[in-house]
């Protein structure tokens, strides 16, 4: 009978004779005996090798693939391994076969959770090795879990799982990032592009009169290395016709409510809050707020250019603002996970986020104080009126920052309110879910002027907006909702435009003219001008959803093989030279090196 190295954790092959495959783990070879910890994706087994046997054990390396036949056996009361779900058995074995040795591998392979690990490069280079360690299997396999409980779901609600292809045109994108592209052999001098999203083609989709659509999609952006990028990562992308925003956000709830209760195993409440955008940016600095947490923006310019604080008041004087957020902080108590170490640190991170630097105050005999405390001496005069505005209370740490630029001010303060909202660790719940709404149609590009989409050029704007299109079209708000999980961006989409001529009138307003429009986009628009429905979607980056529901930072850990910061293959070290024969050859391509 063959099985794994998982299924002895209960007692239904005792005494049975059965056949294994897998890795050796650990080897321990004793005078008599030898012991073997052999391990699968599934778990680790315990093999016991005697007499006739023994020689050919003490052959064995870490890592080498063997297969074992022999018969399962209880563990001797002090033998039993409570660590283990196979813990009480063990495999007495009859035959071994060495299927493939091993090289010493540059690193350990534990099993242990929260064992010391190896340097995330060297990891990373030896991924194959390193998904052998339970830790890291158990992170692809929760993204798995989560895969199919998405796919199924879709299935359940009578969606067409359908594949957009990948070869594209390079097209127009408002994203900021490029496209990849890639060169024809059979159209030389002539180029696809690899899509950013499936955007087009999921509209095409809805035009075509396929109402429910959902892809795990791939898609790639060559955009400028960050730490928590890839160029090319994986999306949940669905599109539905003749329904509205509603419809959708309903649908990603009941969705993520499934993934909850299938894989989590937790409730989680439902319908998710909600904000416009204009509020967000207002309550909490940014469009993706952590609501974990309250600790909401406080203006306190007017209270602040009453003080005798120099270094504020100037700033004001100049016509800059100051904003405050208090947070409870038990401050000078021993349950207090904010010390003044920890705020000389967010000192010289609100220097590190573009502010001149962050003043702090803490609450103590309902005064403020400081330390120096020059600062609290200089602000006494609005002591009362500061702590009021506040509602500041024993032991509470303020922030105060200024600057001229408002949106640089509340972008570091976010940023700042989320770190501190964190260190001090006190949630209302594990995981808070908000929909953002009501994005602005366009903003202003801010070296240039002009307006660009705030996110993509298919946004549907407002019924009670449109009407600013031709007079301020600034103005316009769109059916736009991102989606925010724990103060990070998980997934955003809209209402689509299913007019030809809107969709044409919002390209010229961003500052396209007819030849740019017919050769980027008018594929699009002519699919629009044979009767296109109401449709729209969203799509939701999986490798961060996931990485997020885990409490992961690193996305990296969730993808099989990912690149590095700087976008190389930790594995084949891409992306690597083609000669210049090949590009001649098959390409009539000529790289001009600097």
């Amino acid at each position: 009978m063959e099985i794994t190295c998982g299924d002895l954790s209960s007692a239904k092959y005792d005494k049975q004779k059965v056949s294994i495959n897998g890795w050796c783990r650990y080897v321990r070879i004793h005078k008599d005996k030898a012991f073997i910890d052999m391990a699968d994706r599934y778990g680790i087994t315990q093999i016991v090798f005697e007499n006739n046997l023994l020689d050919q054990a003490r052959q064995l390396g870490r890592e080498f693939v063997i297969r074992v036949e022999g018969k399962v056996r209880k563990r001797g009361k002090k033998d039993i391994n409570p660590d283990m779900p196979t813990g009480k058995f063990e495999i007495l074995a009859e035959s071994l076969k060495i299927i493939n040795k091993s090289k010493i591998p540059p690193f350990e392979i534990i099993e242990e959770k929260g064992a010391f690990l190896p340097d995330e490069e060297l990891r990373f280079k030896y991924r194959y090795l390193d998904l052998r360690r339970r830790e890291a299997l158990n992170k692809i396999e929760f993204r798995d879990k989560i895969i199919k409980s998405i796919r199924k779901f879709f299935w359940d609600n009578n969606f067409l799982e359908l594949e957009t292809p990948l070869l594209i045109k390079d097209t127009y994108d408002a994203s900021g990032s490029r496209t990849f592209i890639v060169p024809s052999r059979i159209h030389k001098g002539e180029f696809y592009g690899l899509p950013q999203s499936p955007q087009v083609y999921k509209q095409l989709s809805m035009i075509s009169g396929l109402d429910k659509y959902f892809q795990i999609a791939r898609v790639f952006r060559d955009e400028d290395p960050r730490e928590d990028r890839q160029p090319e990562f994986t999306q949940l992308d669905l599109e539905t016709s003749f329904k509205d925003e509603h419809y959708v956000q309903d649908l990603i709830e009941k969705m993520i409510k499934r993934i909850f209760t299938e894989v989590l195993h937790k409730n989680i409440k439902t319908p998710f809050k909600h904000l416009d955008y204009k509020e967000a940016i207002k309550l909490y600095g940014n469009d993706k707020p952590d609501l974990r947490f309250d600790n909401e923006i406080i203006d306190l310019t007017a209270e602040m250019s009453k003080t005798d604080y120099n270094v504020i008041k100037n700033v004001i004087k100049n016509g800059g603002k100051a904003i405050a957020i208090d947070f409870e902080a038990k401050f000078g108590t021993k349950e207090s996970k904010i010390d003044k170490e920890f705020m000389s640190e967010m000192v010289e991170k609100a220097k590190m986020f573009g502010l001149g630097g962050l003043t702090w105050m803490f609450v103590k005999d309902k005064k403020l104080r400081s330390e120096p405390e020059k600062i609290a001496e200089a602000v006494s005069g609005q002591n009362s009126e500061i702590i009021k505005k506040l509602n500041s209370k024993e032991g509470d740490i303020i922030i105060i920052c200024t600057d001229i630029s408002e949106s640089l001010l509340l972008s570091a303060v976010s940023k700042l309110r989320r770190i501190i909202g964190i260190k001090i660790g006190k949630f209302r719940e594990e995981y808070s879910f908000l929909w953002v709404d009501k994005f602005p149609v366009f903003e202003k590009d801010e070296v240039t002027g002009k307006l660009v989409p705030m996110h993509n050029p298919f946004v549907m704007p407002t019924e009670d907006t449109i009407k600013h299109i031709d007079s301020k079209p600034e103005e316009m708000l769109g059916k736009r909702y991102d989606l925010v999980l724990n103060g990070i961006e998980v997934g955003g989409g809209s209402m689509r435009i299913h007019d030809p001529e809107l969709q044409r009138k919002i390209l010229k307003i961003m500052g396209l003219n007819d030849k740019e429009i017919e050769e980027s986009l008018s594929f699009l628009i002519e699919a629009l001008s044979y009767g296109a429905p109401i449709h729209g979607g969203i799509a939701l980056g999986l490798d961060r959803f996931v990485a997020t529901l885990a409490k992961e930072d690193d996305i990296r850990e969730f993808i099989l093989f990912p690149k590095n910061r700087k976008f190389e293959s930790f594995i084949d070290g891409s992306p690597t030279p083609v000669s210049e024969k090949r590009l001649k050859e098959d390409y009539d391509l000529k790289i001009d090196r600097v």
